[in-house]
């Protein structure tokens, strides 16, 4: 799946390039050149060879980056979509063939054999084409269950994620910045991705998202936790120790002190509905229906107007690199 997705990325950026050299934004070359410099006494890196490379392929002539404002979302309005007429193709004109000479058939007698083939044919087909229809449903199935168990996480992992969206847009206060999807560089020189981060006076909170359904069984140390659903029981890493990269991803990106980082960085971890906890919830893993009003319980200011505007140079440069840093995150893996 992962090499699936890696080559529909590659066909997506490559779709332009048939026009021309596809430059990347001011914003994401500046994050390419600081990976170089921060690794440059590693030159044997993947990341510092790939972050160099697409410098010298894409930053030669690099696109201004957009202005954003500090606000609610940063979630852009759906552009209007222009319908172009297209031009029509010309009609090519259509040979005429010869007809062919008529050429007098023999007569032939038939035999009792020959009507008996000709019935046991017609009968074969007959039979060949309910065959061929259930046997063509069959494998559409097989196809459609591998497919769906394939990508049945993801997509279930993708509706949790914009239920959390509305309900961030909903009921977030003015002054909040809420940002999705965001894909940062790490300290030990890979990326991470990040499934929802909220910027504001009072904190930043660093969300990770579950979707899944039946008992929940785990606590906040386990490495481990456990989801059962009727007879079906699978274990999968603790969100909470999953969530930990992710928030050291956003200290390192601010350049937060290591003194004062945890208690200004927070990492909340949100399950739906669907789950249904048999074990003490911690104290930072709650609903998603929860979440606005978890976030405002934090009301004692930790941040600065000025370091906010900082902040949010920084996360919005980042948000605006997600092309080209998911990339490089794909990358890694196939290393």
């Amino acid at each position: 799946m992962r090499h699936w997705l890696l080559t529909l990325s590659l066909l997506m950026l490559g779709a332009p390039l048939a026009y021309g050299q596809q430059q990347y934004s001011e914003a994401a070359c500046i994050l390419l050149q600081q990976q170089i410099e921060r690794f440059s006494h590693q030159p044997r890196l993947s990341t510092y060879q790939d972050s160099k490379r697409q410098f010298a392929k894409h930053c030669q002539n690099p696109l201004p980056a957009p202005n954003h404002d500090l606000v609610l979302t940063n979630i852009p309005a759906k552009p209007s979509v222009l319908n172009n007429s297209s031009p029509t193709a010309a009609t090519k004109p259509v040979a005429v063939l010869p007809a062919k000479p008529v050429v007098a058939s023999k007569s032939v007698v038939a035999t009792p054999a020959d009507a008996m083939n000709k019935v046991l044919g017609s009968a074969v087909k007959m039979l060949a084409i309910p065959f061929g229809f259930l046997l063509a449903i069959l494998l559409a199935k097989v196809i459609l269950i591998k497919l769906f168990r394939i990508s049945g996480a993801s997509i279930k992992g993708a509706l949790a994620e914009r239920q959390l969206r509305r309900v961030l847009q909903r009921e977030l206060p003015i002054g909040y910045h809420h940002y999705s999807n965001l894909v940062l560089p790490t300290a030990h020189a890979d990326f991470t991705e990040i499934d929802h981060l909220v910027l504001s006076p009072f904190g930043i909170f660093v969300i990770e998202v579950k979707n899944y359904k039946g008992w929940i069984f785990g606590g906040e140390k386990q490495p481990q936790w456990t989801v059962q659903n009727f007879r079906s029981k699978h274990s999968f890493q603790n969100p909470l120790h999953q969530n930990y990269k992710h928030t050291e991803a956003v200290k390192h990106l601010l350049e937060l002190s290591p003194a004062t980082s945890n208690e200004q960085v927070h990492s909340v971890v949100a399950f739906s509905l669907r789950a249904e906890f048999k074990t003490r919830m911690p104290a930072n893993v709650i609903f998603i229906e929860l979440i606005g009003d978890y976030l405002q319980q934090f009301t004692e200011p930790c941040f600065s107007d000025e370091q906010l505007r900082q902040f949010a140079a920084r996360l919005n440069m980042a948000a605006d690199s997600r092309k080209v840093l998911s990339k490089l995150h794909m990358q890694q893996f196939d290393a």
